[in-house]
């Protein structure tokens, strides 16, 4: 069956805010998951859901693609779409959003507010650090893919189930960094030191506390979302529920 988009807009201290929201397959009906799948740097809603397609791997999930303000990129020294990089920066416009577009979600939705999940690619990614660090509360568990959040990670205080997937050959964010975030999230999650399969390549951490399980792929590739990690996401979401 066909998934019909509907665009959201939404006013955030006087900025016109907006996203691509798929409904799930039952959410008129019944509690339903929801995901927030956020674009890279000088991407946009609209590419994010073609590349990724969450809301084709989970049909029952309501899919929410929101769509990020310009930025700077320090790096590549020039401006696109994207999201706050820190804590506090942009005054906090894109957590301000991240709140008011939940709101809205569950104004039209029938959401399931145990099963509420973040994920992102590069840009996208390190803004569900940002979500991890500042607005834990609602979310069930995290999938950020070619990010990292080491520079602030040290703040967090609320552990939640993180699946990291990186590139040890990405010219763009460091594999060491993504170690270092890893190991950050494997303390604020109390996790050992012990290395067990969780799927083909990837690697959780135990013992684990509270079922707040750190997860790292650390594919050959570069800054891309590697083929079959959709798949491994919506699997990841699945096994984890606010307790």
């Amino acid at each position: 069956m066909f998934q019909q988009a509907e665009n959201l807009t939404l006013q955030v201290e006087g900025v016109q805010r907006t996203a691509l929201v798929y409904a799930g397959t039952e959410s008129q009906r019944q509690p339903s998951p929801l995901v927030l799948v956020f674009h890279g740097f000088s991407g946009s809603a609209h590419a994010a859901s073609r590349k990724y397609s969450l809301h084709t791997a989970w049909k029952e999930a309501i899919v929410a693609y929101p769509q990020g303000l310009t930025v700077q990129s320090r790096r590549l020294l020039r401006y696109g779409p994207g999201w706050q990089h820190y804590p506090g920066e942009y005054e906090d416009r894109d957590l301000k959003f991240v709140d008011a577009l939940l709101t809205q979600i569950k104004s039209r939705h029938r959401v399931d507010e145990k099963r509420v999940y973040a994920c992102g690619m590069s840009n996208g990614a390190r803004f569900c650090f940002v979500l991890l660090t500042e607005r834990p509360q609602p979310f069930a568990a995290f999938a950020p893919v070619a990010g990292t959040g080491a520079s602030f990670l040290w703040r967090a205080r609320t552990p939640r189930p993180v699946l990291m997937i990186n590139g040890k050959a990405d010219s763009t964010v460091s594999f060491r960094t993504a170690e270092r975030t890893r190991d950050l999230l494997r303390r604020l999650n109390g996790c050992g030191n012990e290395e067990k399969e969780w799927a083909k390549g990837y690697v959780t951490y135990l013992p684990v506390k509270d079922d707040n399980h750190v997860v790292f792929y650390a594919h050959d590739g570069g800054h891309i979302w590697p083929s079959g990690a959709t798949e491994h996401i919506v699997r990841f979401f699945k096994e984890h529920r606010l307790r």
